[in-house]
């Protein structure tokens, strides 16, 4: 299946923001192709501040307030949180079976997701706990859980049939075969990321964010290989056996 094919899409991550810096441009692509978008976050966000006066309910609002602004800029169509506290995420089975819950409802044919791994050669943040937690707990989620009829029977009363997933993408770099070209809409991107004013610096005493420094650069380098400005690459899981890719995806 090609990129242009895919009309349902799932994106699963752990932290608001997550989805914008890590694979915006591509939502925002897929959307401007007529496909439906829809977001899962695993926290709440509540421990992404460094107020320490703030309580969790006020940031988890701000943050929620925050995420919609910028899944609005990139025509995202609904946004789920699955309530977890940051720095808590693991890979449960209470956490697969909420996952599996939402493949389930938006019956995507591919899921974004994270590393599921640590990423040495990147900056650490990219490769943050709940990050590596919110991507494998997906993956198990899609599969085997998302397809089978005997997994999460109460879900079944909720009138969530089983479903099977073509592909999940996740963010690489040597090893990508999916690199998509987002220069048309790297704008998007970069507004969609400035939404997220409690996590960009200045009074969360933070380092102010830059494009030029994050993610400008892993853009570029992205483009450099296809030949255009700016693109995001990706490392695709094939999940149902489909027509065979012919090299990265633009």
């Amino acid at each position: 299946m090609y990129f242009k094919d895919y009309q349902r899409v799932l994106a699963v991550f752990a932290h608001p923001d997550d989805a914008e810096f890590q694979f915006g441009g591509t939502v925002a692509a897929l959307t401007r192709r007529g496909a439906e978008v829809n977001y899962v976050c695993c926290t709440d966000g509540s421990r992404g501040g460094t107020d320490p006066s703030m309580t969790d309910a006020e940031l988890t609002a701000i943050r929620a307030a925050e995420q919609r602004a910028a899944a609005d800029v990139l025509g995202v169509k609904e946004v789920r949180y699955l309530g977890r506290k940051n720095g808590t995420l693991e890979v449960t089975e209470d956490l697969r079976h909420d996952i599996v819950r939402e493949i389930r409802r938006y019956k995507p044919q591919l899921i974004l997701t994270m590393a599921p791994f640590r990423v040495l050669d990147m900056p650490i943040s990219l490769s943050h706990a709940d990050h590596m937690a919110a991507a494998e707990a997906t993956l198990i989620a899609t599969y085997p859980e998302a397809s089978s009829p005997r997994a999460y029977t109460d879900l079944l009363d909720e009138g969530l049939e089983p479903h099977r997933v073509n592909d999940v993408w996740i963010p690489a770099n040597g090893d990508a075969d999916r690199i998509i070209d987002v220069t048309d809409v790297v704008e998007l991107k970069a507004r969609a990321i400035k939404c997220h004013t409690s996590q960009l610096g200045g009074k969360t005493g933070k380092p102010a964010w830059s494009f030029d420094d994050r993610p400008g650069p892993a853009l570029r380098a992205a483009g450099a290989k296809i030949g255009v400005a700016f693109a995001e690459s990706f490392r695709n899981i094939e999940i149902l056996k489909t027509e065979p890719a012919k090299g990265p995806q633009v």
